[in-house]
C-alpha cells in the first residue's frame, strides 16, 4: 500500500508540473486602441499609447495602458503594397502587473482610404504575442485598434 502511495504521489508531480509551469505564463487576449503619439519621421520611432481591455491570466476583465515603439518601412500608398515593421518595444501594464518585451517583425499594408492593416509580433519572457488591427491616418491626430492575443 506504501508503494502504491509513493508511486501515486510522484505521478501526481509529473500530471501536476505542466500546469504549475503554465501558470507563470499568463494567458494575454484582449483588445487595445488607441493614438499615435509621435511619427517615425519626428521621432524616429513610431510611438503610440491605448488602453487595453480583455484577460490576463485567470482575470478575464483586465485593464491596462499599452505603449509601443517601432520601426517600419516607409508607409505605402497603393492599395495591398506593405511594408515591413523591421523592430521594437512594447509595454503592457495594469494597476498590479507589467510585461514587456520586443517587437520582432510584422508588416503594414494599405487597405485605402488612409486605412491600414498592421500585424507585429510582440515577444516577452512568458511568450509570443500577436497584435492584428488597423491604423487610421484620418485624423489629425493618428488613430490605432485591434486585438493582442
Amino acid at each position: 500500500m506504501k508503494k502504491a502511495l509513493c508511486i501515486l504521489a510522484f505521478s501526481l508531480v509529473f500530471v501536476l508540473s505542466p500546469t504549475i509551469a503554465q501558470a507563470s505564463d499568463p494567458p494575454i487576449a484582449g483588445q487595445v486602441s488607441g493614438l499615435e503619439l509621435c511619427p517615425q519621421f519626428i521621432c524616429h520611432a513610431a510611438i503610440f499609447i491605448g488602453a487595453f481591455q480583455g484577460q490576463i491570466g485567470s482575470n478575464p476583465n483586465a485593464s491596462g495602458i499599452v505603449t509601443t515603439a517601432l520601426k517600419h518601412g516607409d508607409l505605402p500608398t497603393e492599395i495591398n503594397d506593405w511594408t515591413p515593421i523591421y523592430g521594437g518595444v512594447w509595454e503592457l501594464k495594469t494597476l498590479f502587473r507589467r510585461f514587456s518585451g520586443i517587437v520582432t517583425g510584422g508588416k503594414i499594408t494599405y487597405v485605402g482610404g488612409n486605412f491600414f492593416h498592421v500585424e507585429a509580433t510582440l515577444i516577452f519572457n512568458g511568450g509570443t504575442l500577436t497584435f492584428d488591427g488597423f491604423l487610421n491616418h484620418n485624423t489629425p491626430i493618428p488613430t490605432f485598434g485591434g486585438g493582442l492575443q
